[in-house]
């Protein structure tokens, strides 16, 4: 049978330019009180007014990071909890047939499919719960480690499927009461006649914005990683909390995740606002080399290189060193020119 679903997971191309050590900063150490449910508090419920149908999930101490209807008429909600650094995901979808659980075990078989899945470690499909799940484990990311966990669920009700998408960085095995807890709660069911009163959402900051922007990020999401990303540039604009480094990372992640998701103006500009501030740092250069390449533009992107290599000694600590150019698919496309070989040549060569 052939899903009549839209695809919430695209295959595409792992093309990354530049990420920083710090990228995959810990999760704050907790302890089991912290996570324990507030008293009181009534579920988050995830719905359109319009379509009767939502989903109700616990989400007792998570901050709403994003909060929409995509432009394709599903819904989403993008949430985090502060101190486990748990990030869960919900895609609320319409279709014009019965939603079967034959069509959730086709999803969870599609993302299985999928880049990310077959990247991962740990793999295993389960479809003897109540709920049925996949999930993976990506222990390494760009050489360094990760141990992020991604658990995918899937409910099916009238005609509205829910996917739900529970992730972690820095995983243990004690986490998986946190992870299991969260689904015990998802509930498809009517939309409350009368809204649920809670108290007033406490927003989230800009380090926990960073934390969302960095998890969509690493799944290859640059659209929707720019929404967290754009409200933690936001957030530093009017009054900065970051420290140096996290800045830096702020400003490279959502640069790239412009230029990646096909926004190059938007990247240019947010890289070029970056170099304003700080011209020495290296990765904003490379970054716009990188930018500078995704829109064919040769004598800019061999310029920005050179900068960048010029800079080399100016990297966040926990940096490995400059990213090798020859790795980047960006400048694949360059790699025919003799003038561009030559100069990648000379600056790989150059050690200080």
């Amino acid at each position: 049978m052939k899903s009549q679903r839209a695809q919430a997971n695209p295959l595409q191309v792992f093309k990354v330019c530049a990420l920083s050590f710090w990228f995959f900063l810990p999760a704050e150490s907790i302890g089991p009180s912290e996570a324990v449910a507030r008293e009181n508090e009534p579920p988050i419920f995830v719905t359109w007014p319009e379509k009767g149908l939502g989903l109700s999930i616990d989400l007792t101490g998570f901050k709403k990071v994003i909060d929409q209807v995509k432009p394709d008429g599903r819904r989403n909600l993008t949430a985090l909890h502060p101190k486990t650094k748990l990030n869960v995901s919900i895609t609320l979808e319409k279709v014009p047939t019965q939603a079967t659980a034959q069509g959730c075990l086709e999803q969870l078989q599609l993302i299985r499919k999928g880049p990310y899945v077959i990247g991962g470690q740990d793999i295993a499909l389960n479809v003897t719960g109540e709920i049925p799940t996949l999930e993976y484990t990506l222990h390494e990311f760009q050489g360094n480690r990760l141990d992020e966990k991604h658990v995918y669920a899937c409910v099916a009700q009238d005609n509205v499927y829910a996917d739900i998408h529970l992730s972690k960085a820095q995983y243990t095995a004690a986490d998986a009461p946190l992870f299991q807890s969260i689904l015990n709660t998802v509930r498809l069911q009517p939309s409350p006649s009368k809204p649920v009163q809670a108290p007033p959402p406490v927003p989230p900051n800009s380090r926990e914005l960073l934390d969302v922007g960095n998890a969509l990020y690493r799944q290859n999401q640059y659209a929707q990683a720019t929404l967290p990303y754009q409200k933690a540039f936001d957030l530093e604009t009017a009054e900065p909390q970051l420290d140096r480094t996290l800045w830096r990372v702020l400003i490279d992640n959502l640069g790239m995740a412009y230029t990646l998701s096909g926004q190059l103006p938007k990247g240019k500009a947010l890289l070029e606002q970056g170099i304003q501030t700080d011209p020495a740092y290296p990765l904003f250069h490379y970054n716009l080399a990188c930018t500078y390449a995704e829109m064919n533009d040769l004598d800019h992107a061999m310029q920005s290189l050179k900068t960048a290599f010029r800079h080399r000694k100016n990297l966040n600590p926990g940096n490995n060193g400059m990213p090798n150019p020859r790795q980047s698919p960006s400048f694949q496309r360059f790699m025919k020119h003799e003038a561009f070989r030559n100069l990648i040549n000379d600056l790989t060569a150059t050690k200080s």
